[in-house]
């Protein structure tokens, strides 16, 4: 550790060293996701542990996270699930972070942008895409706990005829 007044005797240049060093401490420090195993051959953009994954934005064709660390996260199992189903356009994380359905067809946000929006600005281009996403989110609300509970009783009741059809009761 450097105390101040061995900063203040260093000439220029040692200062410029320890400010980047102090700078790539910072630097490291913002990014965690380096320290993954999978950093290294992962293709996903919203990495679980990047602090500003919500900032970020992911394409299908990028593939899910691939640390089976994080495999429960409702973001990765979406990301997952999206990726068979072959979804156009991109995910934000608020969208990948919801309990929804997800079905074949289910399409993202489209990256295009009108030239009539482009050439007012970057203001309005942020502010069209915002709408974009507040209105997927509208359109794609979460499941309710009685939802997700119906469809498990009608999951198991069809397991459950399926078995006896198996068995050969017809009923």
């Amino acid at each position: 550790m450097i105390t101040l007044d061995e900063y203040a005797g260093l000439n220029e240049q040692q200062q410029r060293q320890v400010k980047q060093f102090i700078d790539n401490m910072k630097e490291q420090e913002q990014r965690p996701y380096e320290s993954c195993p999978f950093y290294d051959r992962c293709e996903s953009q919203l990495c679980p542990l990047d602090p500003s994954k919500g900032q970020r934005i992911w394409y299908t064709e990028e593939g899910p996270c691939i640390n089976p660390e994080y495999r429960d996260e409702l973001s990765v199992i979406n990301q997952k699930k999206l990726s068979k189903k072959h979804a156009q356009g991109y995910f934000i994380f608020d969208m990948l972070n919801r309990d929804i359905i997800i079905r074949r067809g289910i399409q993202g946000i489209d990256p295009d942008m009108p030239e009539s929006v482009d050439r007012r600005g970057q203001r309005a281009v942020d502010s069209l895409y915002r709408e974009r996403e507040l209105s997927w989110l509208s359109d794609h609300p979460e499941l309710t706990k009685e939802q997700r509970e119906k469809m498990k009783l009608r999951a198991s009741k069809g397991i459950e005829a399926l078995n006896r059809y198996r068995e050969g009761d017809l009923k």
